[in-house]
């Protein structure tokens, strides 16, 4: 046993503290991305380098032994100790060359930085590579789950530097298809009789219709629930029901169109880095333009009055900056039409189709 921490498996430590924390392997294994199976392998191997238990297993998921409460707490001291290493050495390269590891809501990430990214990296100056990682729970920046961290709920840790950048704004959607076929609700008790697109996350939830109904009258009314900002936006741009979406969800391509119900809320969007990673310039190169991304004076809907998505439509088309931000995103016609035959008329002279030549 005297070479034993030669011996240890760092990412099984990782594993032990994930189980730990979140006292199920089930949920242990959607935080790291990796299978149950693969976890409780990690794990007994770790128990068998040890030689004693670590967790007792029960129905509601596992518990540490004594033994186990001792080792996270050391892993724990050490974990941090590598994070505090791993931020001295990073602070040393202080260039605009190097990695960044960004963590932000899938949402905010996918559908609005993404537009951004690009001129960002096209900076010759900068030769950054960037790591989007479109997170469903609010990361560890201390622990260094990521360098900045992008989320809605205000950082708590006393050591992080944070920021409030805007304010999301969420209001009620349809897509057109679905207005069409359904029409929209002029009051709260019409909403009773629609069909309902949840997102559920750790951040944030779609409302809390059993509060504004019954519990009863809200399982009957939603139709799909789902964690991914980006299938919420497609079911309701689909035509799959109703749903909150951020109050410019009709500039990002889906044909939605607004339900003047007073139904929404709105979310703090936060920043938050730690003070060591701060130091590096490619980090403050990537702060400045979040902050930049988010203002309120550029982008006003993020600022603390919402506004209505009508009048968000109206600002995108009269600044030629805004109008052209979502540019080759979501483009509105396929682009096979564009660049192919079918924008013109068909010659009557052609066959779409040549016949088969004739055999002998």
């Amino acid at each position: 046993m005297e070479h034993l921490p030669q011996n240890v498996d760092w990412d099984g430590i990782r594993v032990f503290l994930a189980v730990a924390e979140r006292r199920s392997f089930r949920q242990a294994a959607l935080d790291l991305g990796q299978s149950v199976n693969t976890l409780r392998n990690s794990v007994e191997r770790l128990e068998d380098l040890l030689g004693f238990r670590l967790f007792y297993r029960n129905a509601n998921g596992v518990n540490l032994t004594a033994e186990g409460r001792r080792l996270a707490g050391s892993a724990r001291s050490v974990e941090q100790s590598m994070s505090d290493l791993w931020r001295v050495a990073q602070s040393a390269a202080n260039t605009m060359a190097g990695s960044v590891h960004l963590a932000v809501t899938e949402g905010l990430g996918t559908f609005w930085l993404l537009p951004q990214l690009v001129d960002f990296l096209s900076d010759e100056g900068r030769d950054i590579q960037l790591t989007l990682q479109c997170a469903l729970r609010s990361v560890d920046v201390l622990r260094l789950e990521a360098d900045i961290s992008i989320q809605v709920t205000e950082p708590t840790a006393p050591d992080l530097i944070k920021r409030r950048l805007g304010h999301a704004h969420l209001a009620l959607f349809a897509g057109r298809s679905y207005a069409e076929r359904h029409g929209l609700p002029a009051t709260l008790a019409d909403l009773a009789g629609h069909k309902i697109i949840a997102q559920e996350m750790e951040q944030f939830s779609s409302g809390d219709l059993g509060a504004i109904f019954t519990p009863e009258v809200a399982h009957r009314m939603i139709r799909l629930r789902t964690n991914f900002a980006s299938a919420h936006y497609w079911a309701i741009a689909k035509g799959a029901g109703l749903g909150l979406l951020p109050n410019y969800a009709m500039a990002i391509g889906g044909d939605v169109v607004p339900v003047d119900l007073a139904l929404g809320g709105s979310v703090e969007i936060w920043l938050a880095v730690h003070p060591e990673v701060i130091k590096t310039a490619r980090h403050r190169a990537v702060v400045d333009w979040l902050v930049e991304s988010f203002s309120p004076q550029r982008f006003p809907w993020f600022g603390r009055t919402p506004l209505h998505p009508r009048e968000i439509v109206e600002l995108l088309a009269a600044s030629p900056a805004l109008k052209t931000y979502f540019q080759g995103f979501t483009p509105s016609r396929p682009q096979f039409l564009l660049e192919g035959r079918a924008d013109r008329q068909p010659d009557p002279d052609e066959a779409s189709i040549p016949a088969d030549p004739p055999r002998d």
